[in-house]
This record gives structure tokens, sequence and C-alpha cells, in this order.
């Protein structure tokens, strides 16, 4: 038997970062209309509207939750907006996802030579706040804009 194609080795389980990140994909997918593709360009995830992905997670459960960007995370975040549009996922535990368009991380977090935290925090039923060491965005950030976001880009 031949395959055109390279097997990968099967694991068991799922691992967190699967986890976290299928979470994050559902939501996004189900609130989208007509969604034509997705693929998985490692570390991205590429939608058919033209838009990349990339998702971070913390498992605390609640908030503040913290986000460590290594260098060369900052570097390649960097280069592929230059792209096409970028949107950075923060993975709050099982509070939500809240979306960070790469301008907005930007402004908070220039890139660095060393690992940057970037912070989200909310209280119960209110909008996200985020910041970085380089400030805090003037705006929160709603939860829905998350679910949201492929319907804004496929109109």
């Amino acid at each position: 038997m031949q395959f055109d194609y390279p097997l990968r080795v099967a694991r068991m389980g799922i691992q967190k970062q699967e986890f976290y990140e299928g979470a994050a994909l559902h939501q996004l997918i189900r609130g989208s209309n007509g969604l034509t593709s997705v693929l998985h360009s490692s570390p991205l995830f590429v939608f058919g509207s033209g838009l990349q992905v990339y998702l971070k997670y913390s498992t605390a459960k609640r908030s503040p939750w913290a986000f460590t960007f290594m260098p060369e995370e900052q570097i390649l975040l960097r280069q592929r907006a230059q792209e096409i549009p970028l949107v950075i996922g923060l993975i709050c535990g099982a509070d939500g996802v809240a979306a960070l368009p790469y301008d907005a991380y930007a402004y908070i977090a220039q890139v660095k030579s060393a690992a940057l935290r970037v912070s989200c925090k909310r209280s119960h039923r209110q909008h996200f706040e985020i910041g970085g060491p380089d400030g805090v965005l003037p705006n929160k950030v709603a939860p829905s804009d998350w679910v949201r976001l492929l319907e804004k880009r496929e109109r």
C-alpha cells in the first residue's frame, strides 16, 4: 500500500492547547456566515475571508489573565501582520476570548528583544481591559467582538 501524503503519528488524547484553541475556533466559526475555508499555517489560522488569527491561552480561573510573547513570536506577528490582517485571540480561561487586532497589540506592546507580557482583565459581565508594557488600550474590548470577527470581514 502506498500513500501520496505524509503520515503523521497519531497522539492519544487532546492537548491543553488544542482544547482551548478548539473552543475559540468553534465560537469563531459558529458566528460566521458562509465561511469557505480555514487553514492552519503554523502557528496561525488563516480564514478564507483574508484574516489571520493567532491564539494565546491562559488557564487562570479568573481575571487578570497574563500572556507572554517571546521575542521570536513578536517578530513573527509583526511580519505576518504586514501580509494580511491579523488578530490575536487572547483566550481568558473559560471566561471568553478577547479579540486584539495587531495594530492594537503593537500600541500596547512594541517589539522588544526580551519576552513581554500582555494582561487582560475584566469584571463580571464587563468588557476586557488589555494592557502591555507600552500602555493600556484606550477602549475596552467587548467579549462579543470575538464571535463577530468573521461576520465583520465577510460583508
